[in-house]
């Protein structure tokens, strides 16, 4: 029951996000080739803090929302337990990476 109400929860999900107006990031003077570097960079780091927080018990890194830090699993669904959801990543690498890009002073924009 639960798994498949994690399934219809995506499936809603990822509706909502094809509707989603498309964004980029900008910043006044900057050209795209510097963008585009800094999204990289940007990306990398998250991508490096996101797996160094997922042996963590709490974030290490800012922004320090705590959204992910829950337990999950175990119970009468048959998981293994409970399981720091940081073992699922995704969403705190994403995270990072829209707190890094905003610190160098960007910010999203629609797609015109």
């Amino acid at each position: 029951m639960i798994r498949s109400m994690n399934k219809l929860a995506l499936v809603c999900l990822l509706m909502v996000a094809a509707c989603a107006p498309a964004t980029r990031w900008s910043r006044p003077d900057t050209a795209d080739a510097q963008r585009l570097a800094d999204e990289k960079n940007c990306e990398e780091i998250a991508a490096e803090q996101a797996l160094d927080e997922s042996f963590a018990s709490g974030p290490k890194y800012p922004p320090y929302r705590d959204t992910q830090f829950i337990l999950d699993g175990g119970g009468e669904d048959g998981g293994s337990g409970p399981v720091a959801s940081y073992s699922r990543r995704g969403p705190r690498q994403y995270e990072l990476a829209v707190y890094c890009m905003e610190q160098r002073g960007y910010k999203l924009v629609p797609v015109e």
